[in-house]
């Protein structure tokens, strides 16, 4: 994944367009995959990214710089959007109305072989370190990064005290990162 430095936010706050398609170009992919993940839907997913990008052109100053990485805030509005579309498309399956419209969309995503094998490669380690999690840890994680369950959810969920979903969400974070720490986000 492709470092995203804040100064890049900072020019786009500024109205220059060519940050925010440097931005899209480096960043978009890793945003993609967050967001599929989450959807498992290749045409909600774009639609979430290009939500995501508007709301950030639109609303540069929502960003604090002083509370942390560019990339770690988008990342958490892509993941905090993909969430809310799968709960909505959830409420409308369960309201039983059809979804036949969104399966039926054509899919845009077509990537070049050296972006596709980056992203394939990035993809993989990712999925690796999830593996090497404990089961306990990578549980807690796929419920509350995965499917938007809050803490407190996921210790009903599974029948846990609320400390023991934070420290297992916390220690699975930890070792994740320390897992990922030779790829620079």
């Amino acid at each position: 994944m492709p470092i995203i430095k804040n100064e890049i936010w900072y020019r786009i706050k500024d109205g220059d367009a060519s940050a925010f398609g440097e931005l899209y170009d480096g960043f978009a992919g890793a945003m993609f995959s967050l967001s599929l993940e989450i959807l498992g839907d290749r045409w909600e997913a774009e639609e979430v990214i290009q939500d995501v990008f508007s709301y950030l052109w639109r609303k540069p100053e929502s960003f604090a710089p002083d509370k942390g990485k560019f990339s770690s805030w988008l990342l958490v509005i892509t993941r905090n959007r993909s969430i809310d579309r799968y709960r909505s498309r959830k409420r409308r399956l369960d309201r039983g109305e059809s979804d036949d419209t969104l399966a039926q969309k054509p899919d845009f995503n077509l990537v070049d072989g050296a972006e596709g094998a980056t992203q394939s490669d990035e993809r993989s380690h990712l999925r690796s370190a999830f593996k090497d999690l404990p089961e306990e840890q990578r549980k807690v994680l796929e419920l509350s990064y995965f499917k938007g369950l809050n803490h407190v959810e996921i210790s009903d969920h599974l029948d846990l005290s609320l400390g023991t979903v934070k420290s297992r969400i916390r220690l699975g974070i930890e070792k994740l990162r320390n897992s990922l720490s030779n790829l620079r986000i």
